[in-house]
């Protein structure tokens, strides 16, 4: 049995995955929202005497993910541990540089006063491999990249208790186009960081006058933000039961991995009991290119839309007009999640809004 739960985590995600082996609970951290979300994360785990994770995964250096674990690393009263950290800082990213720039005068990207090798992550990301340095960091890739090469088998790591994790993004291309631009990504970064989130003021769409049809048939633009591209996706597995993590990743670079995973083991489509869409439901990251190559009915948009009033229509558009019996998990009731509460849409459609309690707690969904 695997326990997916997705917490409030602002416009990011914040996701726990747990299962049990031999009696021995067991599990992973995924992200970890904002910074201002943590108090959530917190208050999650302040419910045990000593919290304890498998594996921290910051699947990216943008503040809606890497936020909340720089807070929890830091938060000394709490006294979390962890086995391993997986996070690509600029140090796993400059061998692809190299690529980039040719082997002999290499220029990296470096700022007055710190050695290049400390210039580990933008804004937030410093800070984040400041602290992994004293800790595991990598240790499962042997502290090298963690990175779907293009030949071979794919990455695959099993942790204690029989959970296998496949890395299906980044690849070297998306790993070279985010060291390219990185003193740019630290610099939007910090802006971002100094602006508080708006909340926005035209998010619902004026509900009910949704056409899904004209929606899910506008034409695809794919999300080329050299950031999301470098996120860790995961496929994760425990025996019959299976979820896709998609964090922020290129939607070609999700249908490249993903058919050749169907090649290395003869299938026509990936099962899955859920997926976790990329880029909190962007119509740039959710596009029939990879949908179709997966087998699913849950699926968990992590947002509380106030960054750039995700989910987007058009995703989930395209996801209710090509299959029955979808089920949609929101952990917040934001308007543009509400928008698809309409009892007469779900019945046109055949699919399920499900959203958190009142309460703003977590939302959590079982696998087996």
């Amino acid at each position: 049995m695997l326990k997916l739960e997705m917490l409030p985590a602002g416009c990011g995600d914040c996701l726990i995955l747990e299962y049990v082996h031999d009696g021995r609970p067991h599990r992973i951290l995924i992200d970890g929202g904002t910074s201002a979300s943590y108090p959530a994360l917190r208050a999650r785990l302040s419910l045990e005497i000593r919290p304890h994770f498998d594996l921290i995964v910051v699947t990216h250096v943008d503040v809606d993910h890497i936020g909340g674990v720089l807070e929890l690393l830091r938060d000394t009263t709490l006294g979390v541990t962890y086995d391993d950290l997986w996070f690509n800082g600029f140090l796993h990213m400059k061998p692809f540089l190299a690529d980039a720039l040719g082997s002999a005068g290499v220029a990296t990207p470096a700022r007055e006063g710190h050695a290049t090798d400390d210039l580990l992550g933008p804004a937030q990301g410093d800070a984040l491999a400041v602290l992994a340095k004293a800790g595991r960091w990598n240790e499962a890739f042997h502290r090298g990249p963690i990175v779907a090469l293009d030949a071979g088998a794919l990455p695959r790591i099993e942790l204690p208790g029989g959970l296998v994790l496949t890395v299906l993004s980044p690849t070297p291309a998306t790993l070279q186009k985010m060291a390219l631009v990185w003193l740019q990504e630290v610099r939007s970064a910090e802006e971002e960081l100094a602006q508080p989130f708006s909340s926005g003021g035209e998010q619902a769409d004026r509900l009910g006058g949704l056409d899904v049809k004209a929606l899910a048939a506008e034409p695809e633009r794919r999300d080329d933000a050299p950031a999301n591209g470098s996120s860790i996706a995961l496929l994760a597995e425990l025996g019959p039961h299976a979820c896709l993590l998609a964090a922020d990743a290129w939607p070609n670079v999700l249908a490249t991995t993903i058919q050749r995973l169907l090649r290395e083991r003869g299938l026509r489509r990936l099962p899955v009991g859920a997926v976790k869409l990329p880029h909190h439901g962007s119509k740039r990251n959710v596009t029939r290119d990879w949908l179709d190559l997966v087998e699913c009915s849950d699926f968990l948009i992590s947002t509380d839309g106030t960054r750039f009033r995700h989910p987007d229509a058009q995703a989930i558009a395209r996801l209710i007009s090509a299959r029955r019996d979808v089920r949609l998990h929101f952990n917040s009731a934001s308007p543009s999640a509400l928008r698809w509460q309409s009892e007469s849409l779900q019945v046109r459609y055949g699919f399920t809004a499900v959203y958190p309690g009142s309460g703003g707690e977590s939302l959590a969904l079982i696998l087996g």
